[in-house]
């Protein structure tokens, strides 16, 4: 969660009526009937269809520039190897859209779609083309190839090994209360809270969602991509936590099904949207009511957070002025969020949608936060791998573009699974995700996840009295200074007894800190002491 960017938030405000609708709005079964298409010789294709309108490509190319911007000016080297050929040794190369286009995307050459010198006869396209043809120039398209993609696809749509794979829990079970007692306090917490939360190990949950109105079911309702399509239209949705460009869901829709969309890119775009459930979205907020979360996990402790009364606002604004005036610029400080709004905490709660090949590169989930993930439709791979693993080891090289989990897939998953040289203390837990299932994603666990169909789900982040508590408030205090202020006062009104532990160890740093001689030390930038408006 780095400072959350609203250059467009005021996009998700807008009504139904804010854009034109397209004609054709592609949910699963449109784009598989399109894929169908593609793959047929002599079928007629209509170029609405096949391509995006050039107000739609320069919104995809200002999402992608925002997503990955080290691709932007990505040139393919001499030493890049050469596209599939035919058999008789043609070289098959990407036809060029015009200037919206970032090759970089199809650098890899996973798409399931693969051109050949036939469709860019027909298209009228080739290496030296930088316009499109019109529509008469469109009247079919040739046999597309198998491609690494599908290769790969096969071999991670079966379950992994016995070894390997996750824990497989019962919801119900997991909902079952225990007497526990914990630094002297006698209380009743869940099972899987004390059984998994406590000794942090991944699980997958079965029955979570029978309650759910989010579910799909025999009726045809529930949040199916085609009925989000249907439901939301032209409402814009997010992509990123770090940056404010969107689109809306008919023109992402339109985007994942044509040729120069997501069906060409290596990885294509999967929305990534934290704010379909705020108050401040009339229209998508309707959809935190369609599921809830599941009682076995523990209670949120963010949600302790003091809100800020009318009365606090001047002593807020004060402090916050104070800080920034403050001599301690620690290097590790970040700019907080908060700052803009004294009642906002760190996002926890995103919609996911992506097609096959989309997905979320290897990461560790910030402040030391556990996560769920729930699947309402398609199919998910995901491999967790212990916090013991050096990242080096695994692609996760610091200050390095994340690596796009359709590529990581090819590249590592052979040897993170090779149980004759790779390592047991760094063994992953792998899982096949199916709709209904729940993922429990440990704290500091190092994980990727990858769409291996048309998938929709929901997933929240939350913070456990049961994972390394000192741990997440030192980097609450880091990453955001001015929600620590409020959830410690929350925590003394609320849970005196977590409010003691952070006392503690926030005290203990700061002396040690000074002993050592530096002022600069994270738990000198942040004087608890002095929050008043706890009182």
């Amino acid at each position: 969660w780095h400072t959350h960017d609203t250059t467009h938030d005021n996009k998700k405000k807008q009504t139904t009526h804010a854009a034109p609708k397209l004609e054709k709005a592609f949910g699963p079964s449109e784009f598989q009937q399109t894929k169908r298409k593609m793959t047929t010789a002599t079928t007629k294709i209509e170029s609405n269809d096949l391509f995006l309108n050039s107000e739609e490509r320069y919104e995809v190319y200002n999402v992608k520039a925002a997503e990955r911007p080290h691709l932007l000016h990505l040139t393919l080297p001499s030493s890049h190897p050469p596209p599939s050929s035919h058999e008789d040794g043609e070289e098959e190369e990407l036809p060029l859209i015009d200037g919206c286009d970032i090759p970089g995307w199809r650098y890899e050459q996973l798409s399931t779609i693969r051109t050949t010198s036939h469709i860019e006869g027909v298209l009228g396209i080739g290496m030296g083309s930088t316009l499109l043809r019109r529509e008469s120039q469109l009247p079919m398209l040739s046999s597309s190839l198998v491609t690494s993609w599908e290769t790969l696809r096969q071999k991670l749509v079966h379950p992994p090994s016995s070894g390997n794979d996750a824990i497989v829990l019962d919801y119900d079970d997991c909902c079952t209360l225990v007497d526990i007692d914990i630094y002297g306090n006698k209380r009743r917490v869940t099972k899987f809270a004390w059984e998994f939360e406590r000794k942090n190990i991944p699980a997958k949950i079965m029955g979570a969602t029978k309650d759910w109105k989010a579910m799909p079911n025999e009726g045809g309702d529930g949040w199916t991509f085609e009925n989000l399509v249907n439901r939301f239209p032209n409402i814009y949705f997010r992509f990123s936590d770090n940056h404010g460009e969107m689109l809306t869901l008919s023109t992402y829709a339109k985007y994942i099904s044509t040729l120069d969309g997501g069906l060409m890119d290596d990885s294509p775009l999967a929305i990534y949207d934290a704010e379909f459930g705020d108050d401040d979205s009339p229209i998508t907020n309707v959809l935190k009511e369609e599921y809830e979360v599941p009682a076995c996990f523990s209670c949120d402790l963010f949600d302790l957070a003091k809100v800020a009364e009318e009365s606090d606002d001047v002593e807020y604004e004060e402090k916050k002025e104070e800080d920034h005036q403050h001599e301690c610029q620690h290097e590790e400080i970040e700019e907080d969020n908060s700052a803009t709004d004294p009642n906002s905490r760190p996002p926890y709660q995103w919609i996911l949608i992506g097609p096959a090949r989309s997905g979320t590169g290897l990461h560790i989930d910030p402040l030391w936060t556990n996560a769920w993930v729930t699947v309402l439709q398609g199919l998910k791979r995901w491999m967790l791998f212990p916090p013991c693993t050096p990242p080096e080891k695994v692609g996760m090289i610091q200050n390095q573009p994340q690596i796009p989990s359709s590529i990581w897939f090819r590249d590592y998953y052979d040897v993170v699974t090779n149980e004759k040289t790779w390592p047991a203390e760094w063994k992953p837990v792998e899982v096949v995700q199916k709709a209904g299932e729940t993922v429990f994603v440990p704290n500091g666990w190092m994980h990727l996840v990858l769409n291996l169909e048309c998938t929709a789900a929901v997933t929240h982040n939350y913070a456990s009295e049961y994972g390394p508590f000192e741990r997440m408030w030192k980097e609450v205090v880091v990453e955001e200074s001015n929600f620590a202020l409020r959830w410690y006062c929350g925590m003394k009104e609320k849970r005196p007894d977590l409010a003691c532990r952070v006392w503690k160890y926030h005290e203990r740093c700061r002396k040690e800190a000074e002993v050592n001689g530096d002022e600069n030390g994270w738990a000198c930038c942040l004087d608890i002491s002095k929050a008043s408006f706890c009182e």
